[in-house]
Order: C-alpha cells, then structure tokens, then sequence
C-alpha cells in the first residue's frame, strides 16, 4: 500500500532530520535548554513534522493511494 510506504519514509525522514536539533540548539546564543528539554524538543519535532507530511486537508489516504498507483 504506497499510503503506508509514505508514512514510513516520513517517520524515517522526521527521526533523521531531528538529530540535528542538539546542534540547532547548540548554535543559538543565549538559548539553554537542558538534556531533557532538548529530547522532548525532538520527540515534539518528530511529531509535528509525520503530521505535517501525512496532512493534507484536499486528500484522503485512499486519494493518495490511488494518486500512486502503478498503471497496468
């Protein structure tokens, strides 16, 4: 089913994508967070970001599917 392939590729992309924020965070002046706060700001980066990418209010997941289907 290429709707749960998506999601998949989403998931791996969000959580690739969020390793960076340790770095991001890094690179602020004046921004301290700690240890725990930065973990919850990935958690809440990967969330968001599956959301964002799954989200589409004009298409459904069978819309979707049907968009990527392979002609015969």
């Amino acid at each position: 089913m290429p709707y749960a392939t998506e999601k998949a590729w989403a998931v791996a992309l969000a959580r690739s994508v969020s390793t960076d924020i340790p770095a991001a965070v890094q690179s602020v002046p004046g921004l301290t967070l700690t240890e725990d706060q930065i973990a919850a700001l990935r958690v809440a980066f990967e969330v968001r970001l599956i959301r964002t990418m799954g989200e589409d209010s004009d298409e459904t997941p069978r819309a979707a599917a049907a968009r990527h289907e392979q002609p015969e």
